[in-house]
């Protein structure tokens, strides 16, 4: 039997996943941040119900890669729980933070 993760099921959110997976870690971090920042201010969500999410969901074991990172591990605990359809506005929102992260980043490396 083969183990398919829950972001599996969706090609673009395990595309975004690998991705995620791939960046360095001070870029991770800025995306988690911004991310949940996109989630808690442009999604119309029950923040109440997202906060108590992130509270049940506390890392016991750091088994994925992302458990590794709390602000990353938070910031997918509540795509996890969000419907299709939030999570699909939430990727889409999110691809375009990445943009603008990854330009600003390698244009400050460029820079140095």
């Amino acid at each position: 039997m083969n183990y398919v993760r829950w972001y599996d099921k969706d090609p673009d959110l395990s595309h975004l996943m690998k991705f995620l997976e791939s960046l360095n870690e001070d870029i991770r971090e800025e995306i988690a941040q911004d991310l949940i920042q996109i989630i808690l201010g442009e999604i119309k969500t029950n923040q109440d119900g997202e906060i108590s999410i992130l509270a049940d969901s506390k890392i016991t074991e750091y088994k994925r890669w992302y458990d590794k990172n709390i602000s990353l591990h938070s910031a997918i605990e509540i795509i996890k729980n969000l419907d299709t359809e939030k999570r699909k506005e939430i990727i889409s929102l999110l691809m375009e933070s990445i943009v603008q992260i990854l330009t600003s980043y390698n244009y400050d490396t460029e820079n140095e």
